[in-house]
């Protein structure tokens, strides 16, 4: 076997002015590559992230059309319902694509209208 292969470091022990100044100054060391690999403790698994009750933010209904308190809550439970509709991974945990629409020639120019129309709002708009 090579020598190479054998190559290993070891750390040397830290001067001990170095450990007092530390100790003064209330030094931690950063982590180290072997705390970046341990996984982090991910919150529960019953898909709801949202604000807990007392730290939701405060409803103002200052016109007649904005959303109250309780047509966010309405919302909300549509969001969940629709995600809840929404086809589950796969178990084995492959990745699964699917085709995208095809244009059709009116779509197409549809788009280079909504583009073109664009431009020249910018272009008014400088």
């Amino acid at each position: 076997m090579s020598k190479r292969n054998q190559v290993s470091y070891v750390r040397p022990a830290e001067p001990a002015f170095l450990a007092r100044f530390k100790e003064r100054v209330g030094y931690r060391e950063g982590p180290t590559v072997e705390t970046k690999r341990i996984q982090p403790q991910l919150p529960d698994e019953d898909g709801d992230y949202s604000d807990k009750e007392d730290e939701q933010p405060q409803v103002v209904v200052v016109r007649k059309g904005d959303l109250s308190a309780e047509e966010v809550m309405k919302i909300k439970a549509e969001i969940k319902a629709a995600k809840a509709e929404e086809e589950p991974p796969p178990a084995d945990g492959r990745i699964m694509y699917r085709k995208p629409v095809k244009l059709t020639a009116s779509s197409k120019r549809k788009r280079q209208k909504n583009s073109q129309k664009q431009i020249k709002n910018k272009d008014e708009n400088e």
